[in-house]
């Protein structure tokens, strides 16, 4: 009988724990380690974040809708020891392996940028989320007795991915704000290093996000690359001068990076992310699979990995659950290939940009129905239909 443990129940290692539990031959004991006893829908952050949604939306409860032979621990992962093939536990015992998926997702990453970590507020988790909603309702409450305009500025750094979905949300959440505590309109600032934003996307479904974004209230500041953070100021470099932009909130959406535990393991790492070989899994330990936020799969002859995204997260479950069960049952493993799907991004609850395919573009509400069917698939597959039925975006 093999033991094999799962670590982190986002979207990588909760997609592997079901495709393993249905391959696995029978005695295999499965358990599945998370410091939280909730789920948490991560592309979906930017909701919260903005309070449009509230947290239990892109939650659920993790032990309920594992398969019923799966164990589940609610416990910190502090390091992995490949050569006893014990996992550390901050508060239980030592859990021995015989095969070990590593999947323990992202945390925000500031890149060492003078006071970032002190005056900005990070977007990586649930709880991250909610504080930046609570952040942004104080400022804007107190701006009546403050009268101080930098309560009624909100600033999101970096304008990728999350950051362009969370200012989509700020435009339909701010103006409610607004009313709700009878202030001036709410200022919301863009700044990204980059001349422009998404580069994962067409240049014209960016522009269009762009112009959505601007024609909504949104000051774009792209070319502005910032030199540090200060209580209520973000600093920049405009040519050979410093300029700052003053504001009470300051939300930092400009990178991540993987969980503190691979470095503090000792794998050979950036930016706490692991080369595997095409297995998925390390070629000096085969029995030690890593996938999701902490893996780095090579894309091809390029020599740069995929970037981290949902949906390689959640095709690397699939294939690492495959790979294991295939080792168990004493079959060959077979090679991890990422098959891309498209891309979608939401711009607020109405509006979004979608990639699909070879040449398919969408832009408006058909792209924003195809973000709530992505959304919706997801609960159903991380979890079940009464989840998905429960939480799910169609047809809103």
């Amino acid at each position: 009988m093999a033991d094999v443990v799962i670590l982190g129940a986002g979207y990588a290692g909760i997609r592997a724990v079901k495709t393993l539990s249905k391959l696995a031959p029978k005695g295999t004991t499965i358990t599945v380690v998370d410091q939280n006893a909730e789920h948490e829908e991560r592309t979906q952050l930017h909701e919260v974040a903005a309070g449009t949604v509230p947290a239990s939306k892109i939650t659920f409860n993790i032990q309920q809708v594992l398969p019923k032979d799966v164990q589940f621990l609610q416990a910190k992962v502090s390091k992995v020891d490949v050569s006893t093939k014990m996992v550390i536990l901050a508060n239980h015992a030592p859990l021995r392996y015989d095969y070990l998926i590593i999947a323990l997702g992202f945390r925000s990453e500031d890149f060492g940028l003078p006071g970032a970590a002190e005056n900005a507020l990070p977007l990586d988790n649930v709880t991250s989320a909610e504080t930046i909603t609570k952040t942004i309702e104080q400022h804007v409450a107190n701006y009546k007795q403050s009268q101080d305009p930098k309560d009624l500025t909100v600033i999101v750094a970096g304008a990728g991915f999350t950051g362009v979905e969370l200012l989509g949300e700020l435009t339909h959440s701010m103006p409610a704000l607004a009313k709700k505590y009878d202030t001036p309109p709410i200022k919301i600032i863009s700044m990204e290093m980059a001349t422009r934003i998404l580069p994962m996307f067409d240049e014209k479904l960016a522009n269009y996000a762009m112009d959505y974004l601007k024609s909504h209230g949104v000051t774009m500041m792209t070319g502005s690359k910032i030199t540090k953070i200060e209580p209520n100021a973000v600093v920049y470099a405009d040519g050979d001068q410093e300029k700052k932009v003053e504001g009470n909130t300051i939300i930092w959406t400009v990178g991540v990076s993987g969980s503190d535990v691979i470095a503090d393991s000792g794998f050979k790492q950036r930016r706490n992310r692991v080369v595997v070989s095409n297995h998925l899994n390390l070629n000096d330990h085969p029995e030690v699979f890593i996938i999701g936020d902490v893996s780095a799969v090579m894309a091809g002859d390029s020599g740069r990995p995929y970037p981290t995204t949902a949906q390689i997260s959640t095709q690397e479950g699939d294939q690492a659950g495959k790979n294991v069960a295939a080792a168990l049952n004493g079959q060959p493993l077979t090679d991890f290939v990422y098959k891309p799907k498209g891309t979608v991004a939401s711009l607020g609850s109405q509006d979004g940009i979608a990639q699909i395919g070879k040449g398919h573009k969408y832009t408006g509400f058909i792209a924003k129905m195809l973000k709530r069917v992505i959304t919706d698939k997801s609960l159903l597959e991380d979890a079940n239909l009464a989840t998905m039925l429960k939480q799910g975006r169609w047809p809103l």
